[in-house]
């Protein structure tokens, strides 16, 4: 099939699609990945939430019939309850439309709902290398909103060729991933609505690709659709004695109707406004005529409340206080399920160094700000931990273990403790850690440090724990600032090629970029401080593109990750986490980048992506390393937050150091 604007391919011996393409790519990108055997159109109607002998006796549809023209195509499957005719044609304007028409054959009513019936859309979502990446793969956000459901797929590297799609006809309600693994996304399976059919009856789905210049461009596109309500939010998540407000745009129903738990609420030209009377979860259910969806918002305490009760659950139930342990004085994992600490030597990601740097970091930047006997305490501590068992003061060397233990070398650690030494020196006052910032860095850019793109690398605090020392340290921040634009100089000659690291290319290897480039450009002047500013939204154009836009704190600003709980939760799950904590590193980068170019609009959108973040912090103080968001993965139950808590300390972290630009996030 072809039309002015697609190239489709088909399996005649599936009737699946193997190949879109958009017309005038010269990349030929195809926005469909078949090689784990998964399909554009596959039918599943496995019983997902029954026993193995329900499973083996529901019968995958068998394709009856397939023929395809130039203008359109229709293939038809059968099992022994369902008849499903899936029909692809061209629109006028040339988007592909499709339909599948479930039909129950069967001579007693049949329920079709997400546990049994999914549609598989194989993006081209996966990580390659950057360079295959920039050209040929694609991130995709996903909306699962009743009748509002929809994907904007954007290419990874700056294009004005992305792929969208949206739902005209039906109701999708979830999705699950099969196949999803580090590096591979996998293949997304989209769950209808649950109805029941009676015999003969029939229940249709219908959606609409079209090719779209990027965000602004996809959404004003999705408006001209009667199957789409939008939905525009102040905050996704709000702090108590903040309002919840949002607006409602429709052209297919006239005046909105919004429902909370079961009230309706007033509506005034589109906008509503609401004072919310508890914490958590608020699903606001939306209808305009027919058209029905809903918009997703988190209510917590206030800030300060919330950073204090986390900190002090880390130094009641987080950290070692055996003194006969080399873990004394430690973060450790946290387990929800059983209340108790883990930890483990052989399994790094699971260890006391590393990543639970996070958690020292919250507490020191938190003690800058308030003074609290109870949490100096738990500080100095782990303070005496970190200098005993994994920081090398003699020669500054960083340990990926306790016992300084040599059995692998991680250069994501040392710029960790680097910042660790900042911050203490800007608590402290102690010129200890300058010494010691300078020791490490010596050692760190010696051993190739600048290639590694960690986000501990922290240009601005670094340089400004320096100027805090005054005169006689001038030539040691100069120091510093060598090393760092050795660091950035790798960086700017990499340009979009991103180096490999522990995932082929991903949000976090392309934050360091935005974020080190404007940090450190704040500090050049002229034609070279519009170098970097250049080169800075280079980088932002690509990390961008992993930020969500769907009106959920779940989702909005929030970037796509999909390996993390796997390797960092107590589930050890793949699957979409969204959030994670390591999202917020996105809101580290727009912020940098709003202070060297000037634009807020990156502040604003730095802000709400770490309220989304904050869902990872409960009201009590526990953590959880990672929500994961499908409905399963790789033949799992999703839809549940991580039973560890584990690293999302950060969002708290990162928002108060930006408290005197967004004062929500004072303490």
């Amino acid at each position: 099939m072809k039309s002015r604007l697609f190239e489709i391919t088909h399996n005649p011996e599936t009737g699946c699609i193997t190949s879109v393409v958009l017309a005038g790519d010269s990349c030929k990108m195809n926005w469909v990945c078949c090689d784990d055997g998964y399909e554009w159109g596959g039918i599943d109607t496995s019983t997902r939430t029954h026993s193995e002998f329900h499973r083996k006796n529901d019968s995958e549809p068998v394709l009856l019939s397939f023929s395809e023209d130039d203008n359109f195509a229709e293939a038809v499957y059968e099992n022994k309850r369902l008849r499903v005719t899936v029909s692809r044609r061209f629109t006028g304007a040339g988007n592909l439309r499709e339909r599948a028409a479930i039909k129950n054959i069967a001579h007693m009513p049949y329920t079709v709902c997400r546990d049994n019936f999914s549609l598989a859309f194989p993006f081209n979502d996966r990580y390659t290398y950057a360079d295959d990446c920039m050209t040929n793969r694609c991130n995709t956000h996903i909306r699962c909103g009743g009748n509002v459901s929809y994907v904007n797929a954007l290419r990874m590297g700056a294009s004005e060729l992305n792929l969208g799609m949206v739902l005209t006809e039906g109701a999708f309600v979830s999705y699950s991933q099969y196949g999803c693994r580090s590096n591979v996304r996998g293949c997304l399976g989209f769950e209808p609505e649950s109805r029941i059919l009676k015999s003969g009856e029939e229940y249709v789905l219908e959606w609409e690709l079209f090719p779209h210049a990027g965000k602004s461009d996809f959404f004003t596109r999705l408006a001209g659709y009667d199957s789409y309500i939008g939905i525009e939010a102040e905050h996704y998540t709000v702090f108590e004695g903040e309002a919840i407000r949002f607006k409602v745009t429709s052209h297919n129903g006239g005046e909105a109707r919004v429902f909370l738990d079961g009230e309706e609420l007033a509506v005034s030209d589109g906008h509503v406004e609401y004072t919310p009377r508890r914490r958590g979860y608020h699903r606001f259910d939306i209808a305009c005529g027919e058209i029905s969806t809903f918009a997703e918002f988190n209510v917590k305490p206030p800030f300060a409340e919330l950073v204090r009760r986390r900190l002090c659950f880390i130094a009641g139930r987080q950290q070692c206080l055996d003194p006969d342990s080399p873990l004394y004085g430690a973060y450790l994992v946290y387990d929800n399920e059983t209340e108790s600490q883990y930890f483990d030597f052989f399994n790094t990601d699971h260890n006391a160094c590393r990543e639970r740097l996070n958690m020292a970091l919250t507490m020191i930047r938190y003690l800058q700000l308030r003074e609290d006997e109870y949490l100096r305490a738990s500080l100095d501590l782990f303070v005496k931990f970190l200098f005993r068992e994994f920081y090398e003061e003699s020669t500054g060397e960083v340990f990926n273990n306790i016992g300084k233990s040599r059995d692998a070398l991680r250069l994501y650690n040392a710029p960790g403790v680097m910042l660790v030494f900042a911050e203490l020196y800007r608590l402290t006052r102690e010129e200890r850690y300058l010494d010691n910032i300078l020791r490490l860095a010596e050692k760190y850019y010696s051993i190739g440090g600048e290639k590694c793109y960690s986000n501990a690398v922290a240009v601005r605090k670094v340089m400004y724990a320096f100027s805090l020392a005054g005169e006689e340290r001038e030539d040691d921040a100069r120091r510093m600032l060598d090393f760092f634009g050795l660091h950035v100089g790798n960086m700017l000659k990499n340009g979009t090629s991103y180096p490999k690291h522990e995932v082929n290319y991903e949000q976090t290897i392309v934050t360091p970029a935005v974020t080190c480039i404007s940090e450190l450009g704040v500090f050049r002047r002229g034609a070279e401080r519009e170098e970097y500013l250049r080169n800075a939204k280079m980088h932002l154009e690509c990390l961008d593109r992993f930020s969500g836009c769907q009106p959920s704190c779940y989702l909005n600003e929030i970037a796509i990750r999909y390996w993390d709980d796997f390797w960092f939760g107590g589930e050890r799950c793949f699957g979409d986490t969204l959030p994670h904590h390591l999202s917020c590193l996105s809101a580290r980068a727009f912020a940098a980048f709003s202070e060297l170019s000037g634009d807020a609009s990156y502040l604003r959108r730095a802000g709400e992506n770490i309220r989304n973040c904050l869902c990872l912090v409960d009201d009590d103080g526990h953590g959880y390393a990672a929500h994961v968001y499908p409905h399963t993965v790789n033949g799992i139950k999703g839809e549940f937050f991580d039973s560890w808590a584990n690293d999302q300390d950060l969002p708290l972290y990162d928002a108060m150091h930006l408290c005197d630009r967004l004062p929500e996030f004072s303490v």
